[in-house]
């Protein structure tokens, strides 16, 4: 009996890439025939023609099939609800765009035949995108790989094959604002990265901007580090130290020339230096109980309006 591969792929807005990405996918397909294959496509809230184009592609495949979400809950959100309706042995995320490489799912493959249960790509280059946004991606790789304890591997996309007990572990998780990339190398599988150059996108507009991808960054660190918390401890102990020197310098000046330190602008501005500090951790504490107000409303990660090519009696 042939192993099922279930491919995921959150689409947004992609009705320019669905053809292009449906040749591909089915390219590989054909290349792999010792697989039976199943497209997830999730349709996460376009507005555009994605679900018609979907719903042709489906009627051409019945191996193309459809979640269809209420709205768009994020590229984690679609991920997470593709997961969650997958039954193949192993599932390939992936994005639509085709900034990540069909072709290389053989490769996936090979390596988890080989006993790895996580197979992640890793970019060396990125095509189509800014010096600035390439030295930025860099840092935030470098940032959260540091911060976290290694437990996120430097420059690993969301491009990834995962063994049926990784994704059978992730689905059980119902934590809120999910780092994927993250939970999935915590589990601790036996993993390996491929390196690969991620190509422009095939066509359309990118729906990561800086915000979109600063807002990733800030989900990861917080996700797997306490470190912003343990900031707050940092800085108070330099400013108790800074505080205690200080007064033993202005005692030590009265004592002895009888001298009261003057400074009304010196005052002010540590005053103001100070209170920049107290609010910004407040801020960092607030990041922190926002997360924890999510977790404690319950409210699901993903809504679904309709699926369609399932079989859900199995």
């Amino acid at each position: 009996m042939k192993k099922l591969i279930s491919i995921v792929i959150p689409a947004f807005n992609e009705d320019e890439v669905l053809d292009e990405l449906k040749r591909r996918l089915q390219q590989v397909m054909e290349i792999n025939k010792n697989y039976d294959f199943e497209v997830i496509i999730v349709e996460n809230g376009s507005w555009d023609s994605t679900f018609v184009k979907l719903l042709q592609i489906n009627n051409d495949d019945p191996r193309f099939k459809i979640v269809q979400l209420s709205r768009n809950f994020g590229c984690d959100g679609g991920i997470t609800a593709g997961l969650r309706y997958a039954k193949g042995d192993a599932a390939i995320i992936m994005n639509a765009d085709l900034q990540d490489p069909p072709e290389m799912i053989i490769q996936f493959i090979s390596k988890w035949e080989e006993g790895y249960d996580i197979i992640y790509g890793v970019i060396q280059k990125r095509e189509g995108v800014s010096l600035v946004r390439k030295i930025l991606s860099s840092l935030a790789y470098k940032i959260i790989y540091h911060l976290t304890d290694a437990t996120i591997p430097k420059n690993a996309s969301d491009f990834r094959l995962i063994d049926k007990k990784v994704y059978t572990t992730v689905n059980k998780m119902e934590e809120k604002n999910k780092f994927l990339r993250g939970i999935i190398a915590w589990t601790g599988f036996k993993q390996v990265g491929i390196p690969y150059e991620r190509p422009s996108r095939y066509a359309g507009e990118p729906k990561a901007g800086f915000c979109a991808a600063f807002n990733v960054a800030i989900n990861g660190i917080f996700s797997f580090s306490y470190f912003p918390l343990q900031i707050a401890t940092i800085f108070g102990f330099v400013a108790s130290l800074i505080s205690f020197v200080l007064i033993l310098v202005e005692l030590a000046l009265y004592f002895k020339y009888g001298q009261v330190v003057p400074g009304f602008t010196t005052t002010i501005i540590l005053i103001l230096f100070l209170f920049g500090i107290l609010f910004s951790l407040l801020g960092i504490i607030g990041i922190y109980i926002a997360r924890i107000y999510d977790e404690v409303k319950e409210r699901p990660s993903f809504i679904v309006n309709e699926v369609i090519g399932f079989d859900l009696n199995t």
